[in-house]
């Protein structure tokens, strides 16, 4: 891969990450905004994706991994968002 090839597949997972920040953001708005009911519940609602954190004890050394990303309705709008903006000014 070409230096450059690598900055802009830096630039497309920075523009995704923010992208999924701001629908965060927008969901935080949506949850405080709107009152009890199934479109805040829709917004609202997420699923965590990765594994749960766990450790390996080799006696020398103890390593603990883990990762979970929360993925909501309103993260999805953001990394769409984000992605047509990607796509729009390239």
């Amino acid at each position: 891969m070409k230096a450059n090839e690598k900055r802009n597949l830096l630039f497309v997972f920075l523009v995704l990450f923010f992208g999924a920040a701001a629908g965060t953001v927008l969901s935080i708005f949506v949850g405080l905004t709107m009152p009890d009911g199934v479109v805040r519940d829709f917004f609202l609602n997420s699923k965590p994706l990765g594994w749960d954190p766990f450790t390996l004890n080799l006696q020398i050394i103890t390593l603990t991994t883990g990762f979970t990303i929360d993925i909501s309705v309103a993260s999805i709008i953001g990394m769409a968002f984000s992605w047509y903006f990607l796509r729009y000014f390239r």
